[in-house]
């Protein structure tokens, strides 16, 4: 899909996901490197998540993706979530899916759902489908009209629950054996990961 930026001022996303400002869009088009279809996915993903879980301009999430590929960053360019800030994890299942919640204080249920990119769904949308499963080369202009036709007719999604635990306080200790310092984990070692032997 050509985007004029400087002509047009919001873009659709689909039936049911409202419309992103273009200068916003192209922000993410810069920031991501090109209009990637799995961006505009995200891009979709978190435009649903807002509206199911009610969220405000400028409310704070928690982001899940699972895949590394694209997926991630319209949530760390529109939402701010990042791996530095703990706002986005990657937990690469491979699957074109994302866990969005809402931020909760420790010990408490973080509200939140799981949107999932449909295969059952998308088969209504051939180039789409084709894109999705990989049995045709699909350029991504006609994939991203194709997402914008349906909107989110083509995603699945569950409310769920998600447990939020109390952040701990980071132990540094210095590694007997090269000398670094490092953030000691759980098997609570005087070594590094990299020097950590079971033998020891």
């Amino acid at each position: 899909m050509k985007i004029d930026f400087q002509k047009e001022k919001d873009v659709p996303l689909g039936p049911g996901l409202g419309s992103i400002p273009a200068g916003i869009l192209e922000g993410l088009v810069s920031f991501h490197g090109y209009l990637a279809t799995g961006a505009f996915i995200g891009i979709q993903m978190s435009a649903l998540g807002k509206r199911l879980l009610g969220l405000k301009d400028g409310e704070r999430i928690h982001v899940v993706c699972e895949t590394v590929n694209c997926l991630p960053d319209p949530f760390q360019y529109l939402a701010g979530c990042t791996i530095g800030n703990k706002g986005l994890i990657i937990k690469d299942t491979g699957k074109m899916a994302v866990t969005i919640t809402k931020h909760t204080p420790p010990n408490e249920e973080a509200p939140g759902v799981r949107i999932v990119l449909d295969p059952n769904k998308t088969k209504k949308y051939p180039k789409l489908h084709a894109w999705y499963m990989k049995t045709e080369k699909m350029g991504h202009e006609e994939t991203i009209e194709t997402l914008i036709e349906a909107g989110e007719n083509v995603y699945s999604y569950e409310h769920v629950s998600v447990p939020v635990q109390e952040r701990k306080e980071k132990i540094i200790v210095i590694c007997k054996d090269c000398g670094e310092s490092f953030i000691r984990n759980k098997t609570n070692s005087d070594y590094c990961p990299d020097c950590f032997k079971e033998e020891r």
